[in-house]
């Protein structure tokens, strides 16, 4: 059985097994960009994620709450796979265009045999 943990997980620290999978699941709104002041708007995720060298990305795939549309919000899912022991770690960043700011999501991993 995969882990997934989500938003209620956000600063927490987890224990995976070597070469277990697991997802990371947070909401998402794409619409969110057309408050950006950029001049060009972005393609791809609005979460910027980041993980450390012991955790391989498998899979990021955004699932919409109304399927076939690309606005509405919906479900971001990434995959990663655990292949190096020890202390591991995801951090994310959302922009808020529409008040400023950001949220951010962090997760400790702890990799074991």
């Amino acid at each position: 059985m995969v882990q997934i943990f989500t938003s209620a997980n956000n600063f927490d620290t987890v224990n995976v097994k070597l070469g277990e999978s697991f997802l990371v699941k947070l909401r998402e709104e794409p619409a969110e960009r057309i408050y950006s002041k950029e001049t060009e708007l972005e393609e791809g995720p609005i979460w910027k994620m980041e993980a450390s060298t012991g955790l391989r990305l498998i899979r990021s795939e955004f699932i919409p709450d109304i399927p076939d549309t690309t606005t509405v919000p919906g479900v971001h899912e990434w995959e990663y796979e655990a292949f190096e022991l020890g202390d591991q770690k995801i951090e994310g960043k959302y922009p808020i265009y529409r008040f400023g700011g950001e949220e951010k999501f962090r997760l400790r991993i702890k990799v074991e045999e």
